[in-house]
């Protein structure tokens, strides 16, 4: 019972009535002032004064700093202690995480990743991560897996990227361990002997190569209906596989190598003018899950501070 804006009580405050809901926040309008930061929490502990935060911290639901916009997020607080983003990739085999692309931050607008990933086999599922790091301290990985799928022979330099449908061209493989069996005089079988760790492939690919149409996909830049216009790559292709640069070769059933093209491929007639294919002989060169091959080879820019192996 309230009389004359007093309880029986006798309180201080007795005359305000007391809450019964609130109602939620969801607009604020800021005018006719000049104002440094707009900071809103979900704290209550706290003492009214004109200092702001330090940092974001998990009661902090936005943060407006009027530093030439009007964000009000935490992308500054991420920009504030990022020094980089890191891409990473592993498959379902391995627990080492491998880093495929660093890139610099300074903007917001770093924080944009578009990489192309030439380094993935057919079918194999692949877990990706960004990492924010700090001057060599990372954060946590936001991570994702996908499962690629392709039905054609690729060989890949940088982002020049060539394929051929696997129904029209084919990759013959040799595992190569030197060795050699010696016939002693009083033996019966040959002994066996190897006196390296040498163990690589070696293979012969004859297609009608052709480069992809963009980097976002893997669909060929000719149309199939007229497949005699092939033709018109030939050259170009034996340019690329005669540059001396080491390639990635992928097939569709998920093998993929670091070939370095071998003298001397060709390009000849099957059957008619038009028809044509070129045959190329390759070596190994490198293992494609290593970082220090990708990079010594030139297919990859990360430096030695960002491996993980």
């Amino acid at each position: 019972m309230f009389i004359c804006g007093s309880n029986f009580v006798g309180g201080a405050s007795a005359y305000t009535l007391t809450p019964t809901g609130i109602d939620n926040i969801n607009y604020i309008e800021l005018k006719n002032g000049i104002y440094d930061d707009l900071y809103i929490t979900k704290a209550t502990d706290f003492e009214l004064t004109d200092k702001f935060p330090d940092e974001w911290d998990f009661d902090t639901i936005l943060w407006a700093k009027f530093n030439n916009n009007t964000n009000a997020g935490n992308v500054d607080w991420n920009l504030e202690s990022t020094s980089h983003i890191l891409l990473k990739s592993r498959n379902h085999r391995n627990f080492l995480w491998k880093t495929i692309f660093v890139k610099e931050v300074h903007t917001i607008d770093d924080f944009v990743i578009n990489y192309p990933d030439y380094f993935v086999a057919s079918g194999e599922t692949v877990e990706y991560a960004i990492v924010p790091v700090f001057y060599g301290l990372e954060g946590n990985y936001a991570s994702t897996e996908i499962t690629p799928k392709f039905d054609k022979m690729f060989l890949i330099e940088g982002n020049n990227v060539w394929g051929t449908y696997i129904t029209d061209g084919f990759c013959d493989t040799t595992r190569n361990i030197p060795s050699s069996s010696i016939e002693l005089l009083n033996f019966r079988y040959p002994i066996f002997i190897r006196n390296t760790i040498a163990n690589y492939d070696t293979g012969v690919c004859n297609s009608s190569f052709v480069p992809i149409a963009d980097e976002t996909g893997c669909e060929l830049a000719y149309d199939s209906e007229y497949d005699y216009r092939r033709i018109t790559y030939q050259k170009e292709f034996m340019d690329f596989i005669c540059d001396g640069i080491p390639k990635i070769l992928k097939l569709p059933d998920g093998r993929m190598w670091i070939v370095q093209i071998t003298p001397n491929p060709s390009d000849t007639a099957n059957t008619a003018y038009n028809n044509r294919e070129i045959s190329f002989s390759w070596v190994e060169v490198g293992d494609v899950n290593s970082e220090e091959d990708l990079y010594y080879l030139g297919l990859s820019d990360v430096e030695a501070e960002w491996w993980n192996t």
